[in-house]
């Protein structure tokens, strides 16, 4: 007997039924004026955008960032580093390997702001089970904060 394969992930027929949800939500709690609505298909609220000298992220690029990673709109925190104030211990990623919400999302801060991204399924883990908490298609609510990198300074030859 043949293993059963999971059908192909079709996000942007998924990607309506994670707006309204988020959507209804934000009706519903009357948020809606707290976050704007990115026309490639997430929320996001600028808490802070960082200072005038910060520099954008880009998809190529390392970045840290201390998150509070929660599931939207039930609120179960799944993963953290808010707990650690050392900035030393931020997670250190390439934005181009993050989820797409992430990757679409961060850039909209500098180096030294602060977002909250409420991102659709077919932008975060999809329909893939991560996790008893993180099931296939579940929405997620992150609270980015973007932290300098510490870039070890090469020492010159006189």
């Amino acid at each position: 007997m043949a293993c059963k394969t999971d059908p192909l992930y079709d996000k942007e027929a998924q990607l309506p039924s994670d707006l309204a949800k988020i959507t209804h939500y934000l009706d519903s709690t009357k948020q809606t004026a707290d976050f704007k609505k990115d026309p490639r298909g997430f929320y996001y609220q600028v808490i802070n955008i960082g200072p005038d000298t910060g520099k954008t992220a880009l998809p190529d690029d390392s970045i840290r960032v201390h998150y509070i990673g929660r599931t939207f709109p039930e609120g179960t925190l799944f993963d953290s580093t808010a707990t650690s104030i050392d900035d030393t211990v931020a997670t250190k990623l390439k934005l181009a390997d993050a989820i797409e919400g992430w990757q679409k999302g961060i850039p909209l801060i500098k180096v030294g702001g602060r977002i909250r991204l409420l991102i659709p399924a077919a932008l975060g883990y999809q329909n893939r089970r991560i996790s008893t908490i993180l099931l296939p298609n579940t929405n997620l609510d992150f609270d980015i904060r973007l932290i300098p990198l510490h870039t070890k300074k090469v020492p010159t030859t006189p």
